[in-house]
């Protein structure tokens, strides 16, 4: 014990790939060995879940680079419900929220080592960490907050120097996702309870947020997560209640929405989009479809004004909580929280559209996989 509140550390690496497998509830996992010099080298990736304290709950590993598998070379327990990752600028140091009890952050090693454990408030559901690598900010679903922590010059989380409350009417604010803009101006915070973004600049010196505008968009579409154009002029909007995307402008600091989109085609079918993505070239959208389990890929056009779903293929799991793109984006990775799992897709550099499920890795709990 560390005196942190840290009993215990599953970390495994020689043999890991049995115990996470039964973690798993049997499912086959790879490690990874070493190659030849010759050998494309692996990208890295770290899996936040939900499982809870001693279990399979933060996994670190590589992508094979010609198969796209995700294979797994150590877990840790330490760190329960870790349903967010984040990394620093540098990518030398991991930060993890923990929705249990009161809500933390942690500071971990690219090995998983835990550094420190540090309070933020009830509910935490995401993390940002700001370009500079000085601040990093944490929305509170509970807690309908947004909190900023210093980060100290060993990359550790320090105590909060701000906690800013959402307010709106009699309403109930619930912080969703907190984003840094392109240009590391202003911090947007993506409140699903209140249908509304917040805009803030960031006092560098205090470490205390000021509201500058807030952005409302229809009254019960429950705006979850927001993703940014590459060209920082537009901006895609999530929104988990009504299954929309809401296209917005953004430019000195104001969010203006604009045309808005159904994210999945109307079946009947209860549909709550999760996780939103924008390709590095700024030519396609992805969102994450829980309830329909589906990926919907939108074309960007007018530049970036305007987007057209042209495909809804499945994830190949059950409620797809979030996706994200590989650096190459060659490749689409989607964890199924119910389903346990989490899949790959090959993206057509050229249209867009994913092709058939490439793979399927059991992994219980699954809430966001970063690579």
């Amino acid at each position: 014990m560390d005196g942190l509140g840290v009993t215990r550390r599953g970390l495994l690496k020689v043999g890991g790939a049995a115990a996470f497998a039964a973690a798993a509830g049997g499912g086959a996992v790879s490690v990874l060995r070493g190659g030849s010099q010759d050998e494309t080298p692996p990208a890295g990736f770290y899996l936040g879940t939900y499982a809870p304290a001693g279990g399979a709950g933060i996994a670190r590993g590589r992508l094979d680079p010609a198969a796209g598998t995700p294979l797994v070379e150590d877990y840790t327990g330490e760190v329960s419900a870790a349903s967010w990752l984040a990394t620093s600028p540098a990518g030398s140091i991991l930060y993890a929220i923990s929705e249990q009890d009161a809500g933390t952050v942690s500071t971990l090693t690219p090995d998983l080592k835990v550094l420190r454990t540090t309070p933020t408030g009830a509910g935490p559901v995401h993390v940002a960490v700001h370009p500079g690598g000085t601040y990093l900010f944490v929305s509170l679903y509970g807690g309908g907050a947004v909190v900023t922590h210093p980060i100290a010059d060993d990359g550790t989380v320090d105590p909060a120097t701000d906690t800013h409350k959402h307010r709106s009417g009699n309403r109930t604010p619930h912080a969703h996702q907190v984003v840094v803009d392109p240009m590391g101006a202003h911090v947007l915070a993506v409140d699903l309870g209140l249908d509304l973004v917040f805009t803030y600049a960031l006092e560098g010196e205090s470490g205390k947020l000021s509201e500058v505008d807030r952005t409302k968009l229809a009254r019960g579409s429950g705006p979850r997560h927001l993703a940014f154009h590459p060209d920082g002029a537009f901006a895609y909007v999530a929104n988990e209640n009504d299954s929309t995307v809401t296209v917005c402008s953004w430019a000195d600091g104001v969010l203006e929405p604009g045309q808005v989109i159904d994210a999945a085609p109307k079946t009947g079918v209860p549909n709550q989009p999760g996780e939103i993505a924008v390709s590095a070239d700024g030519r396609f959208v992805y969102v994450s479809n829980r309830g329909s389990n589906t990926i919907g890929v939108f074309v960007v056009s007018n530049n970036g004004a305007a987007l057209n779903r042209i495909a809804d293929p499945t994830c190949g799991g059950d409620w797809p909580r979030h996706l994200a793109l590989d650096r190459t984006g060659k490749r689409l990775y989607v964890a199924n929280q119910r389903s346990g799992t989490i899949t790959w897709l090959p993206i057509d550099l050229t249209t867009g559209l994913p092709g058939a499920v490439a793979g399927t890795l059991a992994a219980p709990e699954a809430a966001q996989i970063l690579v």
